[in-house]
């Protein structure tokens, strides 16, 4: 997809993320944490991206927060103990009627759950998920060559965002065929996105 195209429809998600209020909270407490931590390499991916592109797609008038995948990589300390502490520190900063839907991963250490060769980053894990559309990402950045205090939206992908904005629905080869079907149907996607294609294995 030429670069250009790639780049606006990123702009309509940073745009989208920007208008709700609650994922801009959560994505500026894991800004708050990560830095405090020095772990620069994070996102907040999956369905907190997925759902709300898809909601916006159907004309959803609410676009509900209902998962929040936080990833991060960090090689030094990969006990999952950390993982629960980074968990308990962001809760403190979210609204309590969300906190439950944090779940926070190192993707240093996923790979071994998973039978994969070790991941080098956050976007490498991410290109080993079962539906590409999942494998899309957002963090907050300050660049370091703007004076501005604020922080920017960033991001990252391992497919592209075509996919996911039109509104196909598709496995990942690196992943076994019945994990992605078995996740299409627990999570009921196709019933609650109408307008979503499922792409057929070729």
């Amino acid at each position: 997809m030429p670069v250009n195209i790639e780049s606006k429809l990123a702009q309509q998600l940073v745009s989208w993320i920007k208008q709700d209020a609650m994922r801009m909270q959560v994505l500026e407490a894991c800004a708050t944490v990560f830095t405090e931590l020095a772990i620069d390499d994070w996102l907040i991916a999956a369905g907190f991206v997925r759902n709300l592109v898809w909601d916006k797609l159907h004309d959803y008038e609410a676009c509900k927060l209902n998962d929040i995948d936080v990833i991060y990589y960090c090689r030094h300390d990969t006990n999952e103990i950390r993982d629960k502490t980074i968990e308990l520190q962001l809760s403190r900063l979210i609204p309590p009627e969300i906190a439950g839907l944090l779940s926070v991963k190192n993707q240093a250490r996923m790979h071994t759950r998973n039978t994969d060769d070790a991941y080098q980053s956050c976007v490498d894990a991410m290109s080993y998920w079962p539906e590409k559309q999942t494998a899309v990402g957002v963090k907050l950045t300050r660049p370091s060559n703007m004076s501005s205090l604020e922080h920017q939206i960033e991001v990252k992908n391992f497919f592209g965002l075509q996919s996911l904005f039109d509104l196909s629905l598709s496995h990942n080869p690196k992943r076994d065929m019945t994990v992605f079907e078995q996740r299409v149907e627990q999570k009921r996607w196709l019933v609650n996105y109408r307008k979503l294609t499922l792409i057929s294995k070729k």
